[in-house]
């Protein structure tokens, strides 16, 4: 009785331990042995057809037991006693506990930032500090409908995802300098990153990695306290948007220039009800004139225009002259109280009804 146990307990052990694809092929060996014995047995009715056979070992092996198919003769019966319902059962039961414990691993691999992602056009956040969640936050706000937004962070940050309730993946790993953590992430597909890094030297090195492996078509902003390492970087890695810190200049601009503060704020904080925005004029025919875009985008957007870009240039130009020509691919930064799509605004712009432009 004790070797039984014994050998009972090691098979379940073993079975238990098996990866899918030697698991598959037990599987398929037993149906393949049921097959034969039943149709040995003379149990015609049980493998009539493979719909009938597969039918009676589902309802048979989970234990459902409907009662509209069961052996006949005295030989199926021993065979289903012995042979089909204990091994079946058994590797019922495996099947159910690997799917589980599947199911509870991934999970648990996404809880605790340890998954891999393959994924394309997603947003990725690199770094964890008091403003991550506004972050976050202001960017799914942002984000297309079914995009993905993944957080990258190192061990300083909670073992835990803190926003696996706004649907945001976690990947984390001892340092921000660690490749595999991009790798986890997919971040050579995304299609936005934004470093937001405590330490200026870490950005650095974050900024430059990730330059090196991203899309072309991928864009890079980072937030830098120095502006040494602001310029660094702007040298040394063009394709990355440098965001310095504007503390001091803005309390000097504060202080002469009293609420400058505040309308900075309500502009770029998506807590201030963000109301600065900007769109790319991919759906316009031809080139037409500030004068004509801000007025068209004031009286039918309630939208105030501020600056363009010309397309491929690295920086807008501020408060443009009437008479300056804005172009097909060119970029609108305005203020308003919702983002205007590329198609709305186009339509917009290409409308030649008489409005005293």
């Amino acid at each position: 009785m004790y070797l039984l146990k014994r050998l009972s307990t090691a098979l379940i052990r073993g079975i238990a331990d098996m990866g899918w694809g030697l698991l598959a092929l037990v599987l398929l060996g037993y149906l393949l042995l049921a097959y034969a014995g039943l149709s040995l047995t003379g149990e015609q009715a049980l493998v009539d057809s493979m719909t009938a056979f597969l039918y009676y070992m589902i309802v048979t092996v989970s234990t459902v037991g409907y009662g509209d198919a069961s052996p006949v003769t005295r030989s199926g019966q021993l065979l289903v006693a012995l042979f089909i319902v204990p091994v079946g059962i058994g590797l019922f039961a495996t099947l159910l506990g690997k799917a589980s414990a599947s199911v509870i691993s991934q999970f648990t691999k996404r809880l605790y930032g340890e998954q891999s992602i393959v994924q394309k056009d997603h947003i990725v956040i690199v770094g964890f500090n008091a403003y991550t969640e506004s972050l976050v936050r202001q960017v799914r706000a942002e984000a297309r409908e079914g995009q993905l937004v993944a957080l990258c962070v190192d061990e300083t940050a909670p073992a835990r995802n803190p926003f696996l309730e706004q649907g945001v993946e976690y990947f984390r790993a001892a340092t921000l300098t660690d490749e595999m953590l991009y790798e986890r992430a997919s971040v050579e597909e995304a299609s936005l990153v934004v470093v937001d890094v405590e330490d200026d030297g870490e950005t650095n090195l974050v900024c430059m990695h990730l330059a090196a492996i991203v899309a072309e078509r991928c864009i890079i902003t980072a937030y830098v306290k120095n502006q040494m390492v602001g310029r660094l970087l702007e040298t040394h890695c063009p394709k990355v948007n440098v965001i310095p810190s504007l503390h001091q200049k803005m309390l000097v601009k504060a202080a002469i220039d009293p609420g400058s503060e505040e309308v900075l704020r309500k502009l770029v904080d998506a807590d201030q009800e963000q109301s600065q925005y900007s769109t790319r004029l991919d759906g316009v025919a031809s080139a037409l004139r500030v004068e004509c875009v801000a007025g068209r985008l004031r009286r039918r957007c309630r939208a105030a225009l501020i600056a363009i870009r010309r397309a491929g240039a690295l920086h807008p130009v501020l408060n443009p002259d009437d008479d300056v020509l804005v172009h097909p691919g060119d970029e609108v930064f305005y203020i308003a109280r919702r983002r205007i799509p590329a198609a709305e605004m186009a339509a917009h712009l290409a409308d030649e009804t008489p409005d005293g432009d």
